[in-house]
């Protein structure tokens, strides 16, 4: 009895370990399919269930991909779900949902970090399709402070959220911080108007004057203060638009 009581544990070990061997084996197989034929050209489940493997690490999350795009349709709109809405979905956890919504964080800061080492106020084109990238179409308002050296390159970027900033104010302190760390010869800011014109408003003006004030003693040069809206980049200093979508205006330091 008890030989063939530990035969059938051993057989029931041996299920189980070939269950865990045969799900590690699909996801080097899925691996090997993306790298060789491109991201770009797997299937939507493929690419999401390959996507939830870096958010999910052990567990069948097939079933998981078909849930995701049967909710959402696809892999855009996964990702810029509410995590209150993706914990809705089975298998979702808090701890998944937030992995997911940083996702996005994670590229745009890639893209960023990127982008700086080449990025020179002195090409303006360059320039203003970098705040476009960063900024258009963005469904919340966000603020950057921009540190640019005396070549006038882009040597750092420190991001608000907006809405904080108009409830709590940016305290001196921050600003300081930033430049302490940046070391910049000049400093700008821009922040978009989802939605609207990108022409400055009152507080908008008013937010160029508390910059200025704050700074005026340290060795740093504030240049403008830009903004990207749905018609264009707009200057506050030079009280124009810098780009439109009829043209591209002379950006002047």
């Amino acid at each position: 009895m008890e030989k063939n009581s530990s035969s059938r544990n051993s057989s029931s070990d041996k299920k189980k370990s070939g269950s865990k061997v045969d799900h590690g084996g699909h996801r080097v197989r899925l691996t090997k399919l993306v790298s060789d034929a491109g991201i770009e050209n797997v299937t939507d489940i493929q690419a999401v269930e390959f996507f939830l493997t870096y958010i999910i690490p052990r567990c069948d999350v097939n079933p998981l991909a078909h849930r995701l795009l049967d909710r959402y349709g696809n892999f855009g709109n996964i990702i810029d779900a509410d995590v209150n809405d993706l914990k809705n979905v089975e298998g979702i956890s808090n701890q998944s949902a937030m992995k997911i919504k940083l996702f996005k964080s994670l590229m745009e800061h890639y893209i960023i970090s990127k982008s700086m080492k080449r990025i020179s106020l002195q090409n303006k084109n360059e320039f203003l399709d970098f705040l476009e990238s960063l900024m258009q179409n963005k469904p919340t308002e966000n603020l950057y402070l921009l540190a640019i050296d005396h070549g006038f390159k882009l040597i750092g970027m420190r991001k608000y959220d907006l809405d904080k900033v108009r409830n709590v104010g940016l305290e001196p302190i921050e600003i300081y911080k930033f430049i302490i760390s940046t070391h910049p010869a000049y400093l700008a800011c821009a922040h978009n108007h989802p939605g609207g014109s990108a022409m400055a408003t009152g507080n908008d003006q008013n937010a160029s004057k508390y910059i200025i004030e704050i700074i005026k003693n340290l060795e740093c040069q504030f240049l403008d203060s830009l903004i990207v809206g749905t018609d264009g980049i707009y200057s506050v200093k030079n009280d124009g638009f810098l780009r439109n979508y009829d043209n591209v205006v002379d950006f002047h330091l």
